[in-house]
């Protein structure tokens, strides 16, 4: 599999489930169906990150480790940004904030962008002039906030919690009813359990590896 392959078939494939919402709520181009297929796509490019960052081989052998480290940081940038952008859709169309759904997908989006940045800051490894202006900023979050790179490492584990708890606002969703978009949640449940099991496999592996050379 070529490196631009990967990359296509990597923000491709959460189309499949944004365009399967979009056609059950009406199809474009009004904004509610703009705005659940914003938050499908967000999800599904969310719900993969787990396993990219257990880094198959398939994957590093078609775009090397500093390629799958790049799409790791990139992949949930824009997610993020299209979720921000399929919230603030809702609330314009005058879905209300406070109910149980809303409260999980803003909780799990803002726990999301906090566990991103604290991945830019303190666990991303930057060279060059980027690389030293970022030592002082490390040094004062640690002193400061008491921040440092186990505890990002941490937060950055935990945001699996936060896919889960938007899987549920996902599932919550009226778009999700699977009276008549069965193959939307489907879709999105089998690609998460994927994602997830390419993750625990890894991790057991490594369990494993570790434990054989003791």
């Amino acid at each position: 599999m070529t490196k631009s392959l990967v990359f296509i078939a990597w923000f491709l494939l959460p189309a499949i489930p944004a365009a399967l919402y979009a056609a059950s709520a009406g199809g474009f181009p009004d904004a509610y169906s703009v705005s659940v297929a914003l938050g499908a796509y967000a999800y599904a490019l969310l719900a993969a990150q787990p396993a990219l960052a257990a880094r198959p081989a398939f994957i590093v052998k078609a775009i090397g480790a500093k390629g799958s480290a790049t799409l790791h940081g990139v992949a949930p940038v824009l997610a993020l940004g299209l979720a921000a952008a399929h919230r603030a859709l809702k609330l314009g169309l005058g879905f209300e904030a406070g109910t149980t759904q809303a409260v999980i997908g803003a909780a799990s989006f803002w726990f999301l962008v906090a566990a991103s940045v604290a991945a830019v800051i303190l666990l991303a490894a930057f060279g060059g002039a980027l690389g030293k202006a970022l030592k002082p900023l490390r040094a004062w979050v640690a002193e400061r906030l008491g921040l440092n790179y186990k505890a990002a490492r941490a937060a950055h584990g935990l945001a699996a919690l936060a896919v889960v708890a938007l899987f549920v606002h996902l599932s919550l969703a009226s778009s999700s009813d699977l009276s008549f978009n069965p193959a939307g949640p489907a879709w999105l449940a089998a690609w998460t359990l994927v994602s997830f099991g390419v993750y625990a496999r890894s991790r057991l592996s490594a369990r494993s590896a570790g434990k054989a050379s003791r």
